[in-house]
């Protein structure tokens, strides 16, 4: 789906030259989370949140014009960040995740203002795709909030790996930030493909994956971490892409129905832990004694 068919046409505009009052008295009329600031030529120049509002009143950042306020906010033309109507509105998830922002002004190839889009028209059309990863496409930190329902109702133990990505700094440093979003979306690939599809591939930071395997016992567990580790490492890439391996540290523990379900996120990253201690490329079991050694 294009982002021009959910986002919401005509959004409500003001000028440079328009006062502070004006834009407080935008919000107080209309229940939006943003105004764009079009230029002479009704051309995007900036966009003001609820959220920046919010930072000009806590810091007593009034002005007479809301060019003013743009500069006090550190926001000019150059870091407006936009989407084209034709983009798919996955890729305007991605820019609002790694921007941190929740409104995007949608132009045309003329660079005029069409619509306004945002995170809520996303969500009302999408409602699942709050548990999605935009980049990785696999479900994200939010859902263990389902999992940790879910999980009880399974029978039998499940066994949770912590899979990190060995020396990921290195690589965006070196290769730079594309490749590693390459990265990120191949090792995602890699391990949704080498698991069951009843299983979960959840992104629970920036280059850490959580793996809940159901039904998994520790021998099937280990067995499942290490035939993953070897697909990781031997990952390749295109001939137009930089030559360098991929490696990953794991870290496992066993989840039982009684227990905690965090409780067992939290072993399985111990775990990841020790296995980076010890040389990193290696699935690591969590025991209560080895770790402190």
């Amino acid at each position: 789906m294009k982002v021009k068919e959910i986002m919401k046409p005509n959004p409500i505009t003001l000028t440079l030259q328009d006062s502070l009052k004006d834009l407080i008295n935008v919000f107080r009329e209309n229940e939006i989370g943003s105004v764009i600031i079009v230029d002479q030529k009704k051309e995007p120049y900036q966009i003001v949140t609820l959220r920046d509002l919010s930072r000009l009143c806590f810091l007593n950042l009034f002005t007479d014009s809301i060019f003013e306020a743009l500069k006090e906010l550190n926001k000019d033309r150059n870091s407006l960040i936009t989407v084209s109507p034709n983009d798919p509105y996955l890729e305007a998830l991605s820019l609002m995740e790694k921007f941190n922002i929740s409104h995007l002004p949608v132009v045309n190839q003329k660079k005029k203002l069409v619509g306004i889009l945002s995170i809520r028209d996303i969500a009302k059309n999408f409602p699942e795709l709050i548990f999605i990863d935009p980049l990785t496409e696999v479900n994200n930190r939010a859902y263990l909030n389902i999992i940790k329902t879910k999980i009880k109702k399974i029978s039998g133990p499940a066994t949770v790996l912590m899979v990190d990505i060995d020396n990921f700094k290195d690589i965006n440093d070196t290769f730079g930030h594309v490749v590693g979003d390459k990265v990120l979306k191949r090792l995602s690939q890699t391990l949704r493909k080498n698991v069951k599809i009843t299983d979960e591939v959840i992104r629970y930071g920036g280059e850490e994956f959580l793996v809940i395997a159901y039904r998994c016992n520790l021998e099937e567990g280990k067995i499942l971490a290490e035939r993953l580790r070897r697909k990781i490492e031997n990952i390749r890439f295109n001939k137009k892409e930089p030559k360098f391996k991929i490696t990953v540290s794991i870290g496992l523990s066993i989840y039982e129905p009684q227990e905690d379900f965090l409780t067992a996120i939290e072993k399985a990253d111990k775990a990841m832990y020790k296995a980076k201690q010890k040389g990193k490329n290696r699935v690591e079991v969590f025991e209560e004694n080895s770790l402190s050694s």
